[in-house]
């Protein structure tokens, strides 16, 4: 389609399409064409008043394709009738109180784009044509449907007088009229399209019954008009004759955006306006990416407040901050300088709202790892402090960035550019997110520690001190009342070397309590005796150190659930496997979506509700039973030379050497093709003819001409009928296809090089994906066949191509890089869960942890009435690596004692050690899913959900399914298995 749309598109484009010189070809073949959305063709002014005003004013713009197809971008609105959404509906557009107030939101709104020149206006009466709507056939059938008074219907049958005239009596007429034109319409596109009906042995030719005196389209009743009893019109449009320059369509949208255009009140109608080739859409989804950008300050100002509360410190809160800010410059840089990525969408803004929540995260853990490290060394300088704390933070956070950004970069085998480019500027900040985190906040952390070690009072370094007593705030500093006048001594002198503060043999004798305190842990854990106690002379010093580690409110509060959990463990144990039985058979029920299609705004946007209610009107129905426009082409080759990763940059022409149409067999091949591709596949219309075919008749009828034309005489050779002699060939069609402007042969250096057949495709682009693969694999075989069978050398390279297809294909891609994806970034978290953890126990704990969690976040969504639609599943996939954060840290926090110790105290250390960082970590991702909820734009809304949903069942996967599975069977010696390994594999390369 790039190929089609695009350099091929370029060709029709040039005057004249068979005759387009050889510089034109040499460009197309070596310059890769652009975007073929980005160049809409616009009307000449002289055309307007040539051609344009003369159809619109005569009517003839009525039903036409001028009227209805997407690149006229004229002005349509729907309407709906306010119970037309219940089973049984009652109201109808065509009741008389319907009717008046159609009537007048029409007049309202031509008013509107009369008074901004939107609008092409008849010269007889200076004003704009009413719109194609039930409101101007009602106009017509009170007025006996005579169309020279087109030009003064609207005065001769005003909104008050068609509120008046219209007694159910005239009601019941126009409904009998409008069924007929409807039931016509049905019958030239689903039954026989010729005029001819059979009774018996008499075949009898009828005309269009349709008694109005325009031509008519079902693009004013809905699909269930026909079936009705009694017949009611739920869904209805009006399209206006509008401009289609660029700033007449803003023009027009600005407008309705100020309300210019009449919605009518909900009473009994209400309507929505876009164009016909949905640009309203397009602008408004364009200015609310910058709307829903400035959500993300409120999102940066939840973690900002959260940042400040946890820290107790907005000297550290700065320092995450500019952490957080510094990753996107630095992840644009490698994005477009470093690999190239010039394409930036709007998807890669979400980027916003993920490194926030995510790069919180990181200095929460970074500072609670750092506060932790001080309660142990309470005596301890800030270089041990830091050579304590800041290589298992890093280490922490390398494990939990690592698989975030792998599920990011995973979905980067996407094919598909937004995706690509998404993909990897988020995994890019995740990546810089760490580093900065690493280069910022660790170096602030010394700071931080140096100050307070001093003697620092500043509310900007810390205002923790504020907020406690005295003594409490010496047991947070040292834990004695020694430590904290040493300290406070050091700050009155001015001390600020450590070296002067901490002797020798305080660093020896804090070693010695640092070991003791974790094993006076263990023993309190596994319920040692007092006797056992007291043999220990450092019983009390560990018990006063396990005291201030525990002195806060959080702490305490994840003491009495640990308490709790431990307590009732076995029946935890068992709701955990019903829980997570009872959701796998639940999530099981997400299915596939039974369209294509994609929205981009919410179902109550106005101009989504355009596209949703269009969906209802019987002319919308009737295209999709219609099929759409498939292509066969010969001499070209479906190749795509441009940035894959660009949307604004497409392909070169790549011709197909090999295709010659001249020897007698291939023209014969040619002529006789369609009729069989026909008789399998349908004509796009019933006038279409192929080239091969108009060519043939083309020849039959010069030959037989007394006085044929110039082309035929000078290139043909007095030739009769194809297949003509092969050195004749490429002149005479070359010759016709000049002549009558016949853009399906295309020629360059006298010779053909391109020849396209139109067709028809039994399925339409919002078609359900196995309806789509069925019609592309039917015509697959079908194309393999001739080619193999029946298609001599030289026109055997044809292919077919259809819109429809690009967009399943691009469906069909994106489910396959969700599974990709999901199956990297779990292989990714299982191998990263299992190197932090070092227990293949754990690994399991975790993965199953994960499980719970991918598959009640999933059932969730199925409540919620979602189905798996691509977009879904690449969220899905990316999410997998964020559900497995949590997990990690306690996993890796299970395994920080040494040796054989008591598994309920591992887990109840697991839990106050990382507690509070995940916790932390989980309110701020809560409160940036929260603010995105809000935004208006789907795909960030949707991500909001899932995001919201996979943070509130990972904080339940870890302190409930990873804790409990952890207290209840949780290995004494978690490493043992694997340092085992360990010391064998080293100690035999020593040995070697």
């Amino acid at each position: 389609d790039h190929l089609l749309r695009g350099p091929i598109g370029n060709l029709r484009a040039a005057t004249p399409p068979a005759g387009v010189n050889g510089e034109v070809w040499k460009e197309l073949q070596t310059v890769v064409q652009p975007n073929w959305q980005g160049s809409r063709s616009v009307r000449a002014e002289g055309d307007v008043e040539e051609v344009v005003e003369d159809a619109i004013c005569s009517g003839e713009w009525y039903g036409s394709k001028d009227m209805t197809k997407a690149s006229e971008q004229n002005l349509v609105s729907i309407w709906k009738t306010n119970d037309a959404d219940e089973k049984n509906p009652e109201r109808s557009v065509l009741d008389a109180d319907a009717m008046y107030d159609l009537c007048m939101a029409e007049e309202n709104t031509l008013t509107a784009l009369q008074g901004g020149d939107f609008c092409y206006k008849c010269a007889a009466t200076g004003k704009c044509i009413e719109p194609y709507s039930l409101v101007l056939m009602a106009r017509f059938h009170l007025t006996g449907n005579d169309i020279s008074k087109l030009s003064t219907l609207a005065e001769t049958v005003t909104c008050n007088d068609l509120r008046t005239s219209w007694t159910p009596s005239v009601q019941r007429k126009f409904t009998i009229a409008l069924k007929i034109c409807v039931n016509w319409s049905i019958r030239m596109v689903s039954g026989s399209k010729d005029n001819t009906i059979t009774i018996q042995d008499t075949s009898i030719t009828i005309t269009n019954p349709c008694p109005f005196p325009i031509k008519f389209l079902p693009t004013v009743v809905d699909e269930l008009f026909p079936s009705m009893d009694p017949p009611i019109v739920r869904y209805s449009s009006s399209y206006y004759a509008t401009k289609n320059s660029e700033a007449d369509i803003t023009g027009m949208y600005e407008a309705n955006e100020n309300n210019a255009h009449d919605h009518s009140d909900n009473t009994p109608i209400s309507g929505v306006y876009d164009t016909t080739d949905e640009n309203f859409v397009t602008f408004y989804s364009d200015a609310i990416v910058g709307r829903d950008m400035a959500l993300a300050v409120g999102s940066a100002g939840v973690t900002i407040v959260a940042m400040v509360l946890h820290t107790q410190s907005p000297f550290l809160t700065l320092m995450g901050l500019f952490q957080i800010l510094l990753s996107f410059p630095l992840a644009y840089f490698v994005y477009y300088f470093i690999a190239g990525l010039v394409f930036f969408p709007f998807l890669n803004f979400i980027g916003i709202f993920v490194v926030f929540a995510l790069g919180a995260d990181d200095v929460f853990v970074a500072v609670d790892k750092w506060k932790n490290a001080r309660h142990e060394l309470p005596y301890g300088t800030t270089e041990q402090v830091a050579a304590l704390a800041l290589p298992d933070a890093a280490y922490s956070m390398l494990l939990t960035s690592l698989t975030t950004a792998v599920a990011f970069f995973g979905t980067a085998i996407c094919p598909v550019g937004p995706i690509v480019c998404f993909a990897v500027f988020c995994g890019l900040l995740i990546t810089f997110d760490y580093l900065m985190n690493i280069f910022l906040v660790f170096p602030a952390l010394c700071l931080y520690d140096k100050w307070l070690l001093a003697g620092s009072t500043n509310g900007c370094v810390n205002f923790e001190w504020c907020c406690h007593s005295k003594d409490e705030g010496e047991s947070a500093l040292g834990g004695d009342t020694e430590a904290s006048s040493a300290v406070n001594s050091v700050g009155k002198n001015g001390v600020a070397n450590d070296e002067e503060f901490v002797s020798n043999d305080d660093v020896e004798e804090q070693t010695s309590i640092e070991e003791t305190a974790r094993t006076f842990a263990s023993d309190r854990a596994t319920g040692s005796t007092a006797a056992t106690r007291d043999q220990d002379p450092n019983e009390e010093e560990r018990q006063e150190l396990l005291e201030v580690e525990h002195q806060t409110l959080i702490h305490r509060i994840l003491d009495g659930y640990y308490n709790i959990l431990h307590k009732f463990r076995w029946l935890v144990l068992a709701v955990v496997i019903v829980a997570t039985i009872a959701c796998t058979v639940f999530a099981a029920q997400l299915a596939l979506p039974e369209g294509s299609d994609v929205s981009l705004l919410p179902d109550s946007n106005e101009y989504q509700m355009h596209y949703d209610w269009k969906q209802n009107l019987l002319s919308n129905e009737l295209a999709k039973e219609e099929g759409s426009e498939a292509l066969i082409l010969w001499g070209v080759k479906p190749a795509d030379t441009g940035d894959h990763l660009n949307p604004d940059s497409w392909t070169t022409l790549v011709l197909d050497d090999a295709f010659d149409p001249r020897s007698k067999d291939s023209q014969s091949y040619l002529l006789n093709f369609c009729d069989r591709l026909f008789a399998t596949f349908g004509k796009v219309s019933e006038k279409y003819e192929c080239p091969m075919v108009l060519f043939d008749e083309w020849l039959k009828e010069q030959s037989s001409s007394e006085t044929p034309t110039k082309a035929y005489t000078q290139s043909c050779n007095g030739a009769s009928s194809a297949p003509v002699p092969s050195e004749v060939f490429d002149p005479c069609i070359i010759s016709w296809s000049k002549l009558y402007n016949n853009t399906s042969v295309l020629q360059t250096d006298d010779s053909v090089k391109i020849m396209e057949v139109r067709t028809k495709s039994n399925v339409f682009y919002d078609a359900p994906q196995n309806e789509l693969r069925a019609e592309w694999t039917t015509y697959e075989d079908w194309l393999d066949d001739e080619r193999k069978n029946s298609a001599p050398s030289g026109v055997d390279q044809m292919y077919h191509s259809d819109l429809s297809y690009w967009w399943a294909d691009t469906n069909q891609q994106m489910m396959k890089t969700a599974y990709g994806a999901a199956g990297i970034a779990l292989v990714c978290a299982a191998v990263v869960i299992f190197i932090s953890a070092r227990s293949l126990v754990l690994t399991l704990f975790a993965a199953i942890a994960i499980i719970y969690v991918l598959v009640a976040a999933t059932s969730c969504l199925v409540a919620l009435g979602w189905s798996l639609g691509f977009l879904e599943s690449i969220l899905f996939a990316i999410l997998i690596g964020i559900s497995c954060d949590f997990v990690i840290h306690v996993g890796h926090a299970y395994t920080m004692y040494s040796g054989n110790v008591n598994r309920h105290h591992r887990s109840h250390f697991a839990l106050t050690h990382m507690g509070p960082s995940i916790l932390a970590a989980a309110f701020t991702t809560f409160m940036a899913a929260v603010v995105m909820i809000f935004t208006e734009i789907t795909f960030f809304r949707k991500f909001a959900v899932i995001l919201f949903m996979t943070i509130l069942h990972s904080t339940i996967g870890c302190f409930v399914v990873f804790l409990v599975l952890c207290d209840c069977f949780g290995p004494a010696e978690p490493t043992k298995g694997y340092d085992a390994l360990k010391a064998k594999i080293c100690g035999r390369g020593q040995k070697e």
